[in-house]
């Protein structure tokens, strides 16, 4: 009879190590069947279907559902399926329509307990592209929910997982991962991955064996039986590089990065120009500099990958499959082999483990997508029953992009079994803890450098308000020194003016004297053409006696004397009137130049006058004028004054600024 039960608890116990089943099927549900979900031990208490997003997913489930029985069965669509259960190939075929799923079906002695709870992500306005909820008020939503869960089990880590599918366009896995901390409910490793769908990226659904859901998460809560134990993998091929950015504007909503900060400067740029400065490109070749790159935040030593989903150089953002934040310093990560590097982790992983009893894989479709020259190449790399899918995004403690992570089941009757990870989980735990309060320190810190590169440039400018003053004082110099100059030109304007004014009636007088003269010098030149006419006379009076006194004979001898006398008066007073003529000719010449030299005069200190009275004028004009030099300096003068106000007033803020700045460090 001993023999008998060794016989029989050596089967049983052969049979528990390919309990874990996992079958492949299509739309008419081939290979499956009521049975698959049934074992020796008992009914399989917990399965997860992966299922194609070109198969109707809600009449896949139904079916499911009433083929499975007391199976609780877990459905999350996905962009290609893994499994390992026909032609060994682990990755399958996800190009075109491809309609198919697999099941994976879990024993009853290996999983003893499972809680399985829906969580709404309140994420309506982020799926509408129109966020309107703060963070704050969209985590306090979710904790909301999650206070109402009741796990009927006592969770202890090193026997407990949360299995978690999330929907993969709600952009919300971090606040739900937020959330769950702040609850402090749960102390165990939530793992799984975004439900996946077509590549337009239109539409993911997930099931929680009653209800096909969108904008929610599904928590399965695994209990493990007695004698099994996990094991937590992970592998990704990157490794970081010596470049990083710190992220200055980011929407974690949107999941776009706009700017980023010089920590150096604590200058703030569009982060495509820095990318595009990094890689010595334009910004629509930054995508294909990306080539064999991604980014990632670095938790303590871990690297979580940060997938680039869109370079937008039109909008400058960068937009990712993951949150970024403010504050994070995000690393330029370079690509490894993506097939030798899965295998040296995988290797590393089981070094030392019991043989495993399956796994279930939680794999990025970039993965898939940047490797598939590769993926064949881990065909053979699992020696067990997994299953799996490309997912939209994972969740490993917290999301992350571009990684497999993996629950490994393993046989433990003499419970000696230790997962390294699992050993230090409360470190890893307060880590992921901590990571969404570090996310706001990091927030704050980088608004501090910010701010301390304002204040330093702030303090410098207000270096220069006593320049500014100077300014001010001499706009008022300014306004002084035009009205003396006014003043002065005026001053020494009266004695010129007056006197060239006195001047100008003096020559006005000499003037008329001179054309008075000119006039009496006309008027006996007329006189002695009179003289000269009357001496004519005379003398041919005189020629006419001679002719006369000739005839007379010695009786008109006297009267000839005397008619020579006159002609020789009249010759005498001819020749004196010719020089007389001469002399007034040179006289008027002289008074002509003259009287020309006066009126040149008289007119210079006209124009002279008339200068002084335009230059005088043209002043009064500048300083009475609207928009003159007085009005520019009395407003130039409220401006300095203003701003001096206002600097004083910044300065003292930004003092105080600085003093709760020092306070808070």
């Amino acid at each position: 009879m001993d023999m008998e039960n060794q016989i029989a608890s050596e089967i049983l116990s052969e049979a528990v190590v390919e309990t874990i089943r996992v079958i492949e099927s299509n739309k008419s549900l081939s290979h499956l069947s009521s049975a698959s979900f049934s074992f020796p031990t008992g009914q399989s208490p917990l399965a997860v279907a992966y299922i194609s997003p070109h198969l109707n997913f809600e009449d896949i489930v139904r079916r499911l559902n009433e083929m499975a029985g007391k199976t609780r069965v877990i459905a999350v669509m996905t962009a290609g399926e893994l499994c390992n259960c026909s032609d060994n190939a682990l990755y399958r075929n996800a190009s075109g329509s491809w309609e198919s799923l697999t099941v994976q079906i879990f024993p009853p002695d290996l999983i003893g307990d499972v809680s399985v709870h829906k969580v709404s992500l309140h994420n309506e306005d982020i799926r509408a592209g129109s966020p309107n909820k703060s963070r704050d008020q969209r985590i306090a939503r979710i904790a909301q929910d999650l206070g109402r869960i009741n796990v009927p089990f006592s969770i202890r880590p090193e026997e407990v997982f949360a299995l978690t599918f999330i929907d993969g366009l709600s952009a919300s896995e971090n606040y739900l991962m937020e959330a769950v901390y702040q609850s402090g409910k749960f102390p165990c490793l939530f793992i799984g991955g975004s439900a996946g769908g077509k590549l337009d990226f239109l539409e993911t659904k997930i099931a929680d064996g009653a209800q096909v859901m969108q904008n929610h998460a599904i928590m399965v809560f695994v209990r493990l039986a007695k004698g099994r134990k996990y094991g937590v993998f992970k592998s990704q091929n990157f490794k970081k590089s010596s470049v990083s950015f710190l992220i200055a504007d980011a929407d974690p909503d949107l999941r776009v990065v706009r700017s980023v900060v010089d920590p150096t400067s604590g200058d703030v740029e569009p982060f495509i120009d820095r990318l595009a400065q990094h890689f010595r490109v334009s910004s629509d070749k930054i995508e294909g500099s990306l080539a064999g790159k991604s980014f990632g935040i670095e938790i303590d030593g871990e690297i979580y990958v940060r997938s680039v989903a869109a370079i937008k150089p039109e909008e400058g953002e960068v937009a990712f499959y993951c949150d970024v934040n403010p504050g994070d310093e995000l690393f330029l990560l370079e690509a490894t082999d993506f097939a030798q590097q899965t295998k040296s982790d995988l290797g590393s992983f089981l070094r030392g483990k019991p043989k495993p009893l399956g796994a279930i894989l939680n794999d990025c479709i970039l993965r898939r997508l940047h490797n598939q020259k590769s993926t064949a190449a881990l065909s053979d790399a699992w020696a067990m029953p997994v299953a799996g899918f490309s997912t939209f995004g994972e969740l490993f403690g917290i999301n992350v992009n571009e990684t497999l992570s993996a629950i490994v089941f393993f046989e433990d009757e003499a419970n000696q079994y230790e997962d390294d990870y699992l050993k230090n989980f409360t470190i890893h735990y307060s880590r992921f803890s901590n990571y969404f309060t570090r996310c706001r320190l990091a927030s704050a810190e980088m608004i501090n450098l910010v701010r301390s590169k304002i204040i330093d440039t702030m303090s410098e400018q207000f270096a220069n308000v006593g320049d500014i003053q100077s300014v001010l004082a001499n706009t008022q110099h300014m306004r002084d020194s035009l009205y003396s100059i006014r003043s002065s030109i005026s001053g020494v304007n009266d004695g010129p003016e007056a006197g060239a004014a006195q001047e100008a009636d003096e020559t006005n007088d000499l003037s008329y004297q001179f054309e008075h003269l000119s006039g009496a010098m006309k008027g006996l030149r007329d006189i002695l053409g009179v003289i000269d006419g009357i001496t004519g006379q005379t003398n041919l009076l005189a020629l006419n006696a001679t002719i006369e006194a000739a005839r007379a004979g010695q009786a008109g001898r006297g009267f000839a004397v005397v008619a020579s006398e006159v002609k020789q008066l009249a010759g005498d007073t001819k020749s004196t009137l010719v020089h007389t003529e001469e002399t007034i000719g040179d006289m008027e010449g002289a008074l002509a130049a003259l009287g020309e030299l006066i009126a040149q005069t008289r007119q210079k200190f006209i124009d002279e006058g008339d200068l002084y009275k335009s230059t005088i004028q043209q002043i009064d004009d500048m300083i009475a004028q609207p928009d003159g030099i007085d009005k520019t300096l009395n407003e130039l003068g409220g401006i300095v004054e203003t701003q001096v106000e206002s600097a004083e007033l910044v300065q003292r803020q930004l003092e105080k600024l600085a003093r709760l700045g020092a306070s808070a460090a």
